[in-house]
């Protein structure tokens, strides 16, 4: 069954999913051969950066077996997840990382934190 998580990010937006998404300043489903390349369950979620710190798609996410993860889509400023009390980690490119609930994803000049309701 798929769990909720809830993306709280630094610009303020409060996004539930349970499901696959692309971040980014303008979004776009781009990865064909995989669950991203249906637009109808794909969610778009649209972070503002003037200062295009954040890829036009810079990180793709969703769920498996009730685990969240993130995959950085090769963006110019790289992904890096916090996990509380265990410091950051820089994600390679184009690989799934598991975030655990209560983690914080660094994106550009950009973040969420990710909790599960």
């Amino acid at each position: 069954m798929a769990v909720t998580f809830i993306l709280d990010f630094s610009d303020g937006q409060h996004i539930e999913t349970s499901g696959n998404g692309v971040i980014g300043r303008n979004p776009a489903v781009h990865t064909p051969g995989t669950e991203l390349d249906d637009p109808a369950h794909v969610q778009l979620i649209e972070i503002a950066d003037e200062t295009k710190s954040v890829s036009r798609a810079h990180l793709a996410f969703g769920q498996y077996d009730g685990l969240f993860w993130v995959l950085d889509l090769g963006s110019a400023n790289g992904t890096t997840i916090v996990y509380p009390g265990d410091g950051a980690y820089s994600c390679d490119p184009n690989v799934r990382h598991e975030v655990d609930p209560g983690s914080v994803v660094k994106f550009g000049k950009a973040s969420f934190a990710l909790t599960t309701r």
